[in-house]
């Protein structure tokens, strides 16, 4: 603020000022000796002071906590600053409400604007959990205090803004007349009347917040102060100026604050103005739309749930191609890459953990350990190609011989092992006889390779091999380990 400015608001008889109540009760806040006492005698100076705060302690903005029937109960209820803070909130309302100019400030609009911030502001509060909703409603009150006494000064200052609604507009007259903004001739006002520190940073960074730093023990309220004239301000918008995306991004950004959390607020808001209209004894937004202001949140609370279930379904589809793949990449490790069974590795893992299992509970299991009789004269006389072959379909054979709930895994070149988990060594035994049979009239039709047919021309003119297999079977029990052994047909079942 300019030293010739700052000359002229103090050479001003006229600015508005505390009227003695307002200023005993600014001087009960700064002392931190003062008590329920303090605050009872200063407020039975103006009954009506009294009464206007018990009404809107008691008003559904307050309801939850109980009723208040008096200043005591008041401090108890509410607590001693905020009591004192809605005391000198209408203490200036009843001295200043009335004192309306013939300058260029619109009055009726202002009181509007500062009672409709008032609200939001302790609105806004509950929402994002500040514990000083009724100092935050004194400031959000005397946010735009400097326009009264720039109107004072310069008469015709306000004359060239078309909507006094617009802040931007009203800021930009200030500056290019005046170079300051209200908002620091605000705080410079309630500096000079000793108003606590949160309450003048409030009004001067009104505009500004980033003046104060976020984690300033005050940088959360004068957000809040803030965010609070924004809303406010929409709120009395013209519906084709209305900007709550633009809003929403704002109350993002100083207060973390999404959209759902401002709708809300927005509609707690227009709830809570009826009360506030009858305990001030004025309109507030009568000739606002409000129904349209909530249809708007609503439509773009709409937008917003489609926007969000839209990429909740993206993001599903990511995560289930990466669930998918992921389940296939652990597959993958965990199968022999010729013959499609389970590895070496897995099969190491499952028998631990199933041996555990036989353990703890009791329950049976059964491995059965095979290998493939003459494969390696299969290899010399056909080559490797027709080995793998082999292998490949022995492995199909396998998994088709035994049930759903057997694990079939490649050991190691031609060797096998089945598991067969809760199950006896009867059971077992069949199932391994089936195995047995299978192999038995299973016929490879085997093609040699150029290196087989270079050393064994005879192998030209074989067209067939037959493999056999011969399977070793065990039932294994916790602390028992039993062996049988017969022979069927050449194969043999140990």
């Amino acid at each position: 603020m300019t030293p010739e400015l700052r000359a002229k608001l103090e050479a001003c008889r006229t600015l508005p000022s505390p009227p003695g109540v307002a200023t005993q009760i600014i001087a009960i806040a700064n002392d931190p000796e003062a008590g329920i006492q303090d605050v009872a005698k200063v407020m039975a100076l103006d009954p009506a002071i009294t009464a206007k705060v018990l009404r809107l302690a008691n008003s559904p903005l307050y309801a939850r906590r109980g009723k208040v029937a008096s200043i005591r109960d008041a401090v108890v209820v509410l607590g001693l600053n905020a009591t004192i803070s809605l005391a000198l909130s209408f203490s200036l309302l009843k001295s200043w409400q009335n004192d309306d100019r013939a300058d260029s400030l619109d009055y009726p609009l202002f009181w509007r604007c500062a009672l409709l911030n008032a609200t939001v502001g302790r609105v806004l509060a509950d929402s994002v959990g500040l514990r000083r909703g009724e100092e935050l409603f004194l400031t959000c009150l005397l946010q735009d205090i400097g326009m009264l006494a720039l109107a004072r000064i310069v008469p015709d200052l306000y004359s060239d803004v078309a909507d006094q609604r617009a802040h931007d507009n009203v800021i930009q007259v200030e500056r290019d007349k005046l170079g300051v903004d209200h908002a620091a001739v605000g705080g410079w006002m309630l500096k000079s009347w000793n108003f606590p520190d949160q309450i003048e940073q409030g009004v001067s960074a009104s505009h500004d917040p980033s003046r104060v730093p976020k984690v300033h023990p005050n940088g959360a309220f004068v957000r809040c102060a803030h965010v609070a004239g924004l809303i406010a301000e929409q709120l009395l918008a013209a519906g084709s100026e209305r900007r709550l995306s633009s809003l929403a991004n704002t109350a993002q950004r100083a207060l973390a604050m999404n959209r759902a959390r401002l709708d809300d607020v927005i509609r707690a808001v227009v709830s809570a103005v009826p009360e506030m209209e009858r305990v001030f004894e004025t309109s507030i937004l009568a000739d606002v739309e409000t129904d349209l202001v909530l249809e708007e949140a609503r439509e773009a609370l709409l937008v917003r749930n489609l926007q969000s279930l839209e990429a909740v379904s993206r993001l599903k589809e990511h995560a289930d191609s990466l669930e998918a793949r992921t389940k296939e990449l652990e597959e993958s490790s965990r199968r022999d890459e010729l013959t499609g069974l389970f590895n070496r590795r897995y099969l190491d893992a499952f028998l631990a953990a199933a041996f555990r299992h036989v353990k703890e509970t009791g329950s049976p299991l059964s491995v059965a350990f095979a290998d493939l009789d003459r494969f390696k004269h299969v290899n010399d006389q056909h080559g490797h190609q027709a080995g793998d072959h082999v292998l490949s379909a022995t492995a199909r054979l396998l998994q088709c011989s035994v049930r759903s709930s057997d694990i079939v895994a490649r050991y190691g070149g031609e060797e096998f092992v089945l598991a067969f988990p809760d199950t006896d060594r009867r059971t077992a035994h069949a199932i391994c006889e089936r195995v047995v049979q299978a192999c038995r009239r299973a016929r490879h039709k085997l093609e040699a390779d150029a290196a087989s047919r270079s050393r064994s021309p005879s192998a030209r003119q074989r067209s067939t091999r037959r493999a056999t297999s011969r399977p070793a079977t065990t039932s294994s029990r916790p602390r028992t380990r039993r062996s049988t052994r017969r022979s069927s047909a050449g194969a043999t079942a140990r």
